[in-house]
C-alpha cells in the first residue's frame, strides 16, 4: 500500500504572481503533487517520466538542496543573502543549458 502525506510550504505560484501558501503531496515519500491553496492550480508529478528523462544525480541535487542551501547560510549568512538574487534569476537558465547538453550528447 502507499504511504502518503502532506506538507504545507509557501512558494511561488506563477498563476498567482507571488509568493502562496502550497499543499505538498507525497507518495512513497517523493512529491506527487503540488497545489496552490489560493488559486487552486496545482500540478502532479509523474514520477516515472521524471525518471525516464532526467539523470537521477540530477533529482537527487533537487532533493537536497534545501540541506545545502541551510548549510551554506549558517556558513556565511551575508555572502548567502548577496548571491541568492543573482542565483535565483539565472538557475533557470543554468538548468536549461544544463539539459540542453544533455539532449546534445544523446
Amino acid at each position: 500500500m502507499a504511504k502518503s502525506s502532506k506538507v504545507d510550504a509557501y512558494l511561488f505560484c506563477m498563476n498567482c504572481d507571488k509568493e502562496t501558501e502550497h499543499e505538498i503531496d507525497y507518495l512513497d515519500g517523493q512529491i506527487h503533487k503540488i497545489t496552490c491553496k489560493n488559486c487552486g492550480i496545482g500540478i502532479q508529478i509523474n514520477q516515472e517520466y521524471v525518471k525516464e528523462h532526467y539523470k537521477d544525480d540530477f533529482i537527487s541535487r533537487v532533493m537536497s538542496k534545501p540541506k545545502r542551501m541551510t548549510k551554506e547560510m549558517e556558513a556565511d549568512l551575508n555572502g548567502f543573502l548577496r548571491s541568492l538574487p543573482y542565483r535565483v534569476i539565472t538557475k533557470p537558465y543554468r538548468v536549461y543549458k544544463e539539459f540542453s547538453e544533455e539532449d546534445e550528447i544523446r
